[in-house]
């Protein structure tokens, strides 16, 4: 049977499913609720007429990592681009992780970091927050370095909950922990601070980003990964050739071009996030989780019913499966339209 010829690990994996819901407003991924500006637009539709779509993209994706290296304060030599965060990660994991070798990760954190581990026949270990989902930092550190872990990975501002933990205790992480320390900044640009700037100090240091959250390109699948010389270039060995295609490359330089718009759109979000925060703080029965990224957690025994009354009226936000988050969802910012339709449903729903 052809059963026979499938890799073992994968008899109980489970695909990674998006499911496909009819809504009226979307509040469930984390994207940006900005479009981009017309005249952006107009520039993308011209430079488009002048792709050489019969060839292969730039390698190396040059010109995009040269503008992101300006945005972010970094070289450009430092910075290998992928398609989206996902792939990067994956890259990392096949760069690093042997079969039956272990990573760890926070819980809760982004799943994906255990999907790709499990997927390379590692092991993930998971490091769990407490009741109210703060890391005890000395905790973390011991037991990375007593279970011989190759990789930590860590959100920051965490995705799903929306907290940070401060520069100097992801510092004394990186300083203490005896392995490769990934903090993947997706959400950075509504925190604000990053260590970024610290890849040539540590060695054992990689920094993720995306250009789907604040830079609002989701639709193209970009993401960046920086390090330190030594680490990039064992890296780019399970490197995909022409991994980013020249369609998005070509969106990437013209949104990386106009850093003013992204300013803008970072600066709409937040304020549409205080505006969200502040008018679910006066619903009752529900508890509300500080947040530094463009969603906000949030904690209800009737999870179930708020889930069910948004859904009816065609409002989707994300729900999940995982022991640790099953009273939450995870709500994105949205336009203050699209915000206050939520807020007016949710105000509906008999608590």
């Amino acid at each position: 049977m052809i059963e026979e010829l499938f890799k073992e690990n994968l008899k109980v994996f489970k695909a990674y499913e998006v499911p496909k819901l009819e809504y009226k407003v979307k509040l469930d991924a984390n994207e940006s609720f900005l479009a981009l500006d017309e005249e952006i637009l107009e520039t993308i539709a011209s430079r488009l007429k002048k792709i050489t779509i019969n060839r292969y993209p730039d390698a190396e994706s040059q010109t995009v990592c040269q503008l992101y290296g300006q945005y972010s304060g970094i070289s450009p030599k430092n910075i290998i681009a992928g398609n989206g965060s996902d792939e990067l990660i994956q890259m990392i994991v096949g760069t690093f992780v042997d079969k039956n070798e272990k990573i760890m990760t926070l819980n809760p954190d982004f799943s994906m970091y255990k999907s790709y581990v499990e997927l390379a026949g590692g092991k993930a270990l998971h490091f769990e927050l407490d009741e109210e989902f703060n890391l005890d930092v000395e905790s973390l550190v011991e037991k990375v370095n007593e279970e011989k872990v190759k990789i930590l990975f860590i959100s920051n501002p965490n995705n799903p909950i929306g907290r940070v933990i401060e520069r100097r205790e992801i510092i004394k992480i990186i300083k203490s922990c005896n392995c490769i320390v990934v903090i993947d900044e997706a959400y950075f640009e509504f925190y604000g601070e990053s260590v970024v700037d610290e890849v040539q100090d540590y060695e054992n240091l990689i920094v993720l980003r995306t250009c789907s959250k604040a830079i609002a390109v989701a639709g193209i699948r970009l993401g960046f990964l920086i390090t330190n010389d030594l680490l990039l270039n064992e890296i780019k060995k399970v490197k995909p050739p022409f991994n980013v295609n020249s369609v998005t490359q070509l969106i990437g330089e013209v949104v990386l071009e106009n850093t003013a718009n992204i300013k803008e759109a970072i600066e709409k979000i937040v304020k549409e996030r205080s505006f969200l925060l502040e008018q679910l703080a006066s619903i009752e029965k529900i508890k509300i989780y500080p947040t530094f990224a463009n969603f906000i957690l949030i904690q209800s025994e009737n999870i179930d019913r708020i889930y069910n009354g948004l859904f009816e009226k065609g409002i989707i936000v994300r729900k999940f499966k995982d022991e640790r988050l099953k009273r939450c969802l995870r709500i994105t910012v949205g336009s203050r339209k699209e915000n206050q339709i939520l807020l007016d449903c949710l105000k509906g729903i008999e608590l």
